[in-house]
């Protein structure tokens, strides 16, 4: 802006106090606007002063809140930490207490075993009974057949029915003795000369001396010293010697009789009386004496005249259709081990339908063992749950796994001491089903009616005990404990149980084949072991041969006795005879004798 021109000195002087007047004006303004500026400025300063104490207030405050949070955070983490302590400790109380629970049942279970009752019946109230019927019949179900048929399977049987129902070792050896020669024969044991003659006439013949053999045999209750004395006589021209056959036995030249044998394999393997009681009894009583060393012989030859018999016994075996497995132990003492005797283990297969049953021992409890022996075997196979028999057959489709009842239900009895009640229920369930196969026995039903019973009235009860065991395994109970193991092993072996309703001949368990194991216990308890691994193999023939009787209602002195008579010159093709459930007994030969 261009400044205006002044012309005159008024005009001037004007404008002079003009500006003076407006720079006073100005001047005020200034000063006002100073004051305003110095008391905005203090303003200002106050505020920040306190906004300063403010600030410091706060972060006092936050430093404060900063500690205070460390501190919660130092607690959080002892508090966690206090908390990880408590879970561990009652993880532990836990486990002690399941630890201690197991503990008590096994101590119970061996209190069991050794002062406890040994049988297994379950008698469930009538109530009960009734209930377990409805509960799984249904209300429109006619229970009163039911109950009838429980009623009759309970009356106790008829005495007659019951009547009919029934290697070497490496150990040390001893230092050498020389042989003292024959014991001498006693003076007061009973002797019996048998003079046999040649038949017929003589003339001619110029008797020249006798042939004798002496040994014992044995006549229940006493020992008898036979001489048998077989006359020889020689042809005129001198080149012939005629004489009568000496009659076979077991023990070539030896001085015991077949009967003998019969008597002390029957006493051991029938009576569980050792060899060494035996013989001290003998020699207690009748003054006879027999070394251990030479009894343990004979019946080693024994065994291996035996054993063609026993390969008869494996083959018809293997030709059944229905087959019962278990197993027991058997100690041996080991031919390469030293100290204590190993656990050795004789494996028993039963065929019901043929009543032959086979003992075999093997060191070992592998799957290998049952799957060699029933290698050519095409059918049901009944076991327990020993998960070598699923290793064995788990790739043959011709053999079919059985589960077997008893061994269900006997987790369930032991599981009475710990819940009565809940044991009680489902043991109801399986008494019903039993009681119902009593029936069927008892009644003589054929194949055809006992399928219908069993699929009427046995097949909803084991649906019931199933749907029962599912709904048990939802529940908390203790691992290791009676009823927990109970409830899993019968689950895990229930696909196998229920094919005793699609087929009559089956049986609901193995009861029939630890049956025929019992006698090993008192085996084991008299004679402790088996000597080798050898001896068990002895022993598993034995006792396939006298057990095999005892289901064939056979005596096994009796029998043992005959095929020791016999099996001299039995030929293969009637070999078969002498399995005891096709033996007879055989004639016995009558020589034409002189006695004195």
């Amino acid at each position: 802006m261009k400044p205006e021109i002044i012309y005159t000195l008024p005009e001037a002087l004007r404008q002079i106090v003009a500006l003076q007047q407006a720079k006073a004006d100005l001047s005020d303004n200034l000063t006002q606007e100073r004051n305003v500026f110095t008391r905005i400025i203090q303003e200002l300063t106050t505020e920040n002063s306190q906004l300063k104490q403010d600030k410091q207030q706060v972060t006092r405050w936050l430093a404060a809140e900063q500690d205070r949070g460390i501190d919660k955070d130092r607690q959080i983490a002892v508090l966690q930490d206090i908390i990880e302590q408590l879970k561990g400790q009652l993880t532990e109380l836990q486990q002690k207490e399941e630890d201690s629970l197991r503990k008590e049942w096994q101590l119970k279970e061996l209190q069991t075993m050794l002062f406890g009752q040994r049988s297994e019946k379950f008698i469930p109230e009538t109530v009960a009974t009734k209930a377990a019927i409805q509960q799984t019949l249904g209300a429109d179900f006619d229970a009163a057949e039911l109950e009838t048929i429980i009623q009759q399977a309970s009356v106790p049987a008829s005495t007659e029915s019951i009547a009919q129902a029934i290697l070497k070792t490496s150990r040390k050896r001893k230092r050498h003795q020389a042989h003292k020669g024959r014991r001498a024969i006693p003076t007061q044991i009973q002797t019996e000369t048998i003079v046999f003659d040649l038949p017929g006439d003589k003339t001619g013949l110029k008797p020249m001396g006798k042939k004798v053999s002496t040994y014992y045999d044995f006549v229940p209750g006493k020992l008898i010293k036979k001489i048998e004395e077989h006359l020889q006589y020689k042809t005129q021209d001198g080149e012939t010697i005629l004489c009568t056959p000496v009659l076979p036995r077991m023990i070539e030249r030896g001085t015991v009789s077949n009967a003998l044998l019969a008597h002390l394999h029957s006493e051991r393997f029938v009576y569980y009386v050792p060899y060494y009681r035996q013989l001290q009894r003998f020699d207690r009583t009748m003054g006879i004496s027999f070394a251990a060393s030479t009894v343990d012989h004979w019946e080693e030859i024994c065994f291996k005249k035996l054993k063609r018999l026993l390969k008869l016994l494996k083959k018809m075996i293997q030709r059944a259709s229905y087959i019962k497995a278990d197993e027991t132990t058997l100690r041996f003492l080991h031919d390469e081990a030293k100290g204590k005797a190993s656990r050795g283990w004789l494996w028993v297969f039963l065929a019901p339908e043929l009543k032959l049953i086979l003992f075999e021992f093997d060191p070992t409890r592998a799957h290998q063992v049952p799957q060699e022996i029933l290698k050519d075997f095409k059918g049901d196979l009944q076991v327990d749950g020993l998960s070598s028999y699923t290793a064995a057959f788990k790739d043959n489709d011709k053999v079919t796994l059985l589960g077997c009842l008893v061994h269900i239900r006997r987790g369930f009895q032991k599981a009475q001491k710990q819940n009565k009640a809940l044991a009680g229920e489902v043991l109801t369930y399986f008494n019903i089903i039993y009681k119902i196969e009593a029936y069927a026995d008892k009644q003589k039903l054929d194949d055809e009616q006992r399928l219908a019973l069993r699929k009427k009235y046995s097949k909803p009860f084991l649906d019931k005990i199933e749907t029962w065991l599912l709904e048990q395994q939802a529940q908390d109970h203790v691992p290791g404990t009676p009823m927990a193991k109970a409830i899993t092993y019968a689950l895990n072996q229930w696909e196998r149980v229920q094919r005793f309703t699609e087929v009559a001949t089956l049986d609901l368990d193995n009861n029939s084949i630890e049956r025929a194991i019992r006698p090993i216990t008192l085996f084991r308890k008299n004679s402790l072991f088996a000597s080798n691994a050898h001896g068990g193999e002895r022993a598993a023939l034995f006792y396939s041969l006298v057990e095999s009787c005892k289901l064939n209602g056979i005596d096994p002195f009796e029998y043992l006795h005959d095929v020791y008579d016999r099996l001299h010159d039995c030929p293969a093709s009637e070999l078969i005879q002498l399995l005891p459930p096709y033996w007879k007994p055989g004639p016995k030969p009558q020589p034409i004798t002189a006695n004195r």
